[in-house]
């Protein structure tokens, strides 16, 4: 009876883990509205949400991140004269020491805020959907501040929303319940009884596995670096166009005699590409020629490579915002 308790335990632990996994909320200047996020500046309300494409696809976050890595930020307008309005987006390290309760008020008291600055973005005025790019280079607490400036008054409404780059939810209980599991499981093997009671009941037997599955890491593919270049200049809409793809590993080598398929589309509007493009011929050093790209409409795009090789296949997501 003692290791139908242990394994008791040990799967309560697991599903308890999995469970608070999904059950993180969004905090700050940013709160669920059913499911969406939204960002309130001032009385102006817009759709948010951040984007991991390398990390995590097409897997959308409100505010908190799981790992630093590239992430774009988009906000889709609920009151039309956002898209009126200059609008500047900045991201500082959390300074304030006030953590998920930070508000504009403790921004504001920042003596140094170029100093805590880690990425900038100038005022400019996106009439449809405004969206930022930046790659974390490290894990930790952050600030983001929105302001929108009113094009009549010159008023300036501003919106924070404290976030966690390298948020897991749980803090480093998953580590130690991991650890004292780990430590049982030792003495049981050690002691010899756990091959005994195994042996005694194959569903003891199953739920064991079950639960050594749960708690055991999971490993990803190594990333691929994939950009493009339009040699026939910015792409333009309705307009038919070429690409250069360059393909490389993690380690910098340059990816040669893959096969390689590209399908994109606007994630916010749930469309794809109008066209299917088709990598046409491969022109050596990791380059690969791509016809066939046309969009049809400006806002958030992505476009997804697929690369095949003969050691796995891996997909890279291409943020765009046209």
């Amino acid at each position: 009876m003692i290791v139908h308790r242990i394994v008791g335990i040990c799967l309560f632990f697991c599903l308890t883990i999995l469970f608070l996994q999904q059950d993180a909320s969004a905090h700050g200047g940013v709160v669920e509205d059913g499911d969406l996020c939204v960002i309130k500046v001032n009385y102006l309300r817009a759709h948010f949400k951040i984007y991991q494409p390398r990390a995590a696809g097409h897997e959308q976050y409100c505010e908190d991140l799981p790992v630093a890595a590239e992430s774009v930020f988009v906000m889709e307008y609920q009151h039309d004269s956002l898209s009126e309005m200059a609008i500047d987006f900045r991201i500082i390290r959390d300074v304030t020491g006030k953590g998920r309760f930070a508000r504009i008020e403790d921004v504001d008291s920042i003596v140094d805020i170029e100093g805590a600055t880690v990425f900038y973005r100038p005022p400019v005025i996106e009439p449809d959907v405004y969206t930022v790019n930046y790659e974390f280079a490290e894990e930790g607490d952050f600030i983001g501040i929105v302001s929108a400036q009113h094009p009549e008054t010159g008023k300036i409404y501003a919106a924070v929303f404290p976030f966690e780059v390298g948020f897991t939810g749980l803090g480093y209980w998953p580590f130690f319940i991991g650890l004292l599991i780990l430590i049982q499981i030792q003495y049981l093997i050690m002691s010899g009884r756990l091959r005994r009671w195994l042996g005694k009941s194959p569903a003891t037997t199953v739920s064991f596995i079950i639960c050594l599955l749960l708690l055991s890491p999971v490993t990803y593919a190594g990333e691929l670096v994939v950009t493009y270049t339009t040699p026939g200049g910015d792409p333009v809409i309705n307009k038919m166009h070429g690409w250069i793809l360059h393909i490389e590993d993690a380690a910098g080598l340059e990816v040669e005699g893959a096969i390689v398929d590209v399908e994109g589309g606007m994630p916010e509007h749930d469309h794809g590409l109008p066209t299917k493009p088709r990598v046409t011929e491969e022109l050596g050093g990791g380059d690969y020629k791509l016809e066939g790209m046309r969009f049809h409409m400006r806002g958030y795009w992505e476009i997804v490579v697929s690369v095949t090789t003969d050691s796995g296949s891996s997909q890279v997501t291409i943020p765009l915002q046209l």
